[in-house]
């Protein structure tokens, strides 16, 4: 299949066809062949963007990344009430990963990618999630808005909280607004489940 790059930087084309063929076959049955195929340019052309598969994969991680960021943070959200922003970091993800659905396979499925390299790029993209996220409630906890608590366990219980979400939304296509999923998750993570 043939795809119109005019108008998209090649790169992006490259990208967007890895996600589609990563997804379907996983990372390491993967071939360049296929993904130049998916893209519509030669295999030749992709070495002259990506020196390797890992690089490409990296480089389409780190594209996902940027935009999960992006959508996660905006500046007029930094104002809002914890509770708020929380709601909004929960849509947010929710709302991508629905979104995404390829690559969050990807991201969350495709357990066949160890590559060590490739294994410590992640845990440094996690730890940098787990920061940002940590800094969030800590300023939440400095506002008052939340009692003293160990802010990197709390901030371990969202992330995860987060996560988990991916098998009913990605691989069992779970049609619940984000908007209102998010609003629930948020509520059941501050105020728990106890009576």
């Amino acid at each position: 299949m043939r795809r119109n790059v005019r108008g998209l930087r090649k790169s992006d084309v490259i990208i967007d066809a890895a996600v589609q063929v990563f997804s379907s076959k996983g990372y390491h049955n993967t071939r360049m062949e296929e993904i130049a195929i998916a893209a519509g340019i030669g295999k030749g052309t992709i070495y002259e963007y990506f020196e390797s598969k890992l690089q490409l994969f990296q480089a389409m991680m780190e594209r996902s990344l940027q935009a999960y960021y992006n959508k996660m943070e905006t500046t007029d959200r930094q104002q809002l009430p914890f509770r708020d922003r929380l709601c909004h970091l929960f849509e947010a993800h929710f709302s991508f990963s629905r979104e995404n659905k390829d690559l969050a396979r990807i991201i969350y499925w495709d357990t066949d990618v160890i590559d060590e390299e490739l294994k410590e790029w992640g845990l440094a993209m996690r730890k940098d999630k787990e920061e940002r996220l940590r800094a969030i409630i800590d300023e939440a906890i400095n506002r008052g808005e939340l009692r003293q608590v160990d802010s990197r366990l709390a901030s371990l219980l969202v992330m995860g909280s987060m996560e988990v979400m991916y098998m009913p939304i990605i691989l069992e296509d779970w049609e619940v607004p984000a908007y209102d999923l998010a609003v629930e998750v948020a509520d059941l993570v501050l105020r728990g489940i106890g009576v």
